[in-house]
């Protein structure tokens, strides 16, 4: 199961035209990564619980497929947060087998395996993957103890105490969604995994030592983009890469085109005559007349920028038109 129910505020622009699984990672789809992931480990039956753009989603169906997943998707009426839209979407799962949820905003490496292998050794109602980060503060913080069960879990904390944090993966039992109430918006993180140990529910931590990033702001979202350009992630994706330029179809270079540091480009896309190019990413459709600088920055799709512009740690929403001379950057 993956939930998808978030608006990707803090994505914003960019996430006013489309979902946020949908937006381009190293020029293919967020989502696509989740799905490559659970494919790997051959899970074959994936729910996808959403609030907003729940017919965009019909798109995915022939991805998933061509991956040898069957994808079912759970439209929520109203938000239900996290924990109200695990218990939305149980109703297509079957059986009374584990289960895996991904939080809509993370990829990662995991080894899924070994994590359900875990889950079923310490016999645990939830498992949640945890990595270590040196500033935890913007996350879940967890408490575990030395056969890594998990005795507090704080949803961002003014001050940590500890710095193993939710990674977003985890492992519930089908009963225990019985404690999760319908019909309302819950959230795991702050209501249902706070609940479940205080009752002395048995909730484990696994700890994931290889690739994590969540993509849920503008920065990490750069950030990803360029390390699955440069190959850190491992589960087999087919990249091109073309040291620290990657392109789509049908781009177009002018004369004395100049990509420096990280540069990614989307397909369809045209630049112009002396242009430069400084670790940034290109949507779908950019055309960027000659004699331009884009440094540090993300384009969004169908944006037009003329001649003789330069951007500078900027994120330019779909569709936008930048005239002649146009400066945006730090004074």
């Amino acid at each position: 199961m993956i939930l998808l129910g978030g608006q990707g505020t803090r994505l914003r622009p960019f996430t006013l035209s489309r979902p946020k699984s949908f937006l381009p990672v190293a020029n293919v789809p967020m989502i696509h990564y989740q799905l490559m992931l659970l494919a790997k480990y051959k899970v074959d039956n994936v729910i996808l619980a959403i609030s907003p753009h729940c017919k965009k989603y019909r798109d995915f169906l022939n991805i998933a497929k061509n991956l040898g997943i069957k994808l079912s998707l759970s439209c929520e009426k109203y938000p239900l947060g996290t924990g109200g839209g695990i218990k939305n979407a149980f109703r297509y799962l079957k059986g009374d087998e584990p289960f895996f949820v991904f939080n809509g905003d993370i990829i990662s490496d995991c080894n899924l395996e070994k994590m359900l292998a875990f889950h079923k050794s310490s016999r645990s109602d939830v498992s949640i993957a945890v990595v270590k980060v040196e500033n935890p503060k913007d996350f879940g913080v967890l408490v575990i103890d030395e056969e890594k069960r998990i005795r507090q879990f704080i949803e961002k904390p003014e001050v940590p105490v500890s710095n193993l944090i939710n990674a977003g993966i985890y492992i519930f039992q089908p009963e225990i969604l019985d404690e999760i109430p319908s019909g309302r918006e819950v959230s795991v993180e702050k209501e249902t995994f706070p609940y479940l140990i205080r009752s002395g529910k048995k909730v484990y931590a696994y700890i994931h030592d290889g690739y994590w990033m969540d993509v849920g702001t503008l920065d990490k979202y750069r950030i990803a983009n360029f390390d699955i350009m440069e190959g850190k992630l491992k589960i087999g994706l087919n990249v091109t890469n073309t040291g620290k330029l990657l392109t789509g179809e049908n781009v177009v270079f002018e004369k004395d085109v100049e990509a420096r540091g990280a540069v990614i480009i989307g397909d369809g896309c045209h630049i112009g005559k002396n242009t430069v190019l400084k670790d940034s990413i290109l949507f779908e459709n950019v055309k960027i007349g000659k004699n331009c600088l884009i440094e540090n920055s993300i384009i969004g799709r169908d944006v037009h920028i003329e001649c003789n512009c330069e951007i500078h740690d900027s994120a330019i929403a779909d569709r936008c038109r930048l005239r002649h001379y146009t400066k945006i950057k730090k004074f």
